[in-house]
């Protein structure tokens, strides 16, 4: 079997340079191309940010938990072209796209002694999940991974695949091997093309909200709740 490299190791971008893994700049240049080229108004949404830096993943990549996403989105501050990550943030980031460890994780949602580290986005969707188990236990037994790793204001399908997504569906591929619980949200048709084992997986959940990712019982009912908790 052809082992597939994670492409992220080598991803380190000079400080004016596009936020961009180099092999999948082409194509990330030429779909914005293509998009600011259409008359739409609200072409400026599906724009991807080469500021912002590449989010594909977040977690263990070992877990027995998988949530599939869309691809990471743009607040308020981050759409501003000049936004940048500040040096602790940006070295978490760098430590989660390695897999070096899982404190990037942790810290997003429990860094007491560091409030500005953790996550606005990400904590509250995971406090329930924390409060019925441990901080250990998500951080352990959780990953997070998006269809592709730039980001925009909305959501739409582009109609390639870039290079660095390999990688990604392989860790699904490996996850259903083991087994593991896989709950998808947004863009279900396309993670479904990409792996298609997914679509026969028995242990494959949905949100009730598929634009949300609260990882709650009211947001995933309570027999699926239950087995969220027993994977962790």
């Amino acid at each position: 079997m052809r082992v597939i490299e994670n492409p992220w190791l080598t991803f380190n971008p000079q400080k004016n340079e596009p936020k961009v893994h180099l092999t999948d700049l082409p194509y990330f240049q030429g779909f914005n191309k293509g998009m600011g080229s259409r008359e739409s108004k609200d072409k400026e949404n599906y724009l991807l940010a080469e500021h912002l830096e590449p989010h594909p993943y977040l977690g263990n990549p070992k877990a027995n938990i998988f949530v599939l996403m869309a691809n990471p989105g743009v607040n308020e501050k981050e759409k501003n072209p000049k936004f940048r990550m500040n040096a602790n943030k940006l070295e978490q980031n760098t430590r989660n796209l390695r897999h070096v460890d899982l404190e990037s994780f942790r810290s997003r949602i429990d860094s007491p002694n560091k409030p500005e580290m953790e996550s606005a986005w990400f904590k509250p969707r995971v406090r329930e999940l924390v409060a019925k188990t441990s901080v250990e236990r998500v951080t352990r037994g959780l990953f997070l991974l998006n269809f592709h790793a730039y980001h925009s204001k909305s959501w739409h399908p582009i109609p390639f695949t870039f290079p660095t997504q390999h990688y990604s569906f392989n860790l699904v591929s490996e996850a259903i091997k083991r087994d593991a619980l896989i709950i998808m949200s947004r863009n279900m048709l396309g993670w479904f093309t990409a792996v298609p084992e997914l679509f026969d997986h028995k242990n494959r959940v949905e949100f009730k909200s598929t634009r949300s990712i609260y990882l709650t019982e009211g947001n995933l009912g309570k027999p699926d709740f239950k087995k969220l908790l027993a994977r962790l």
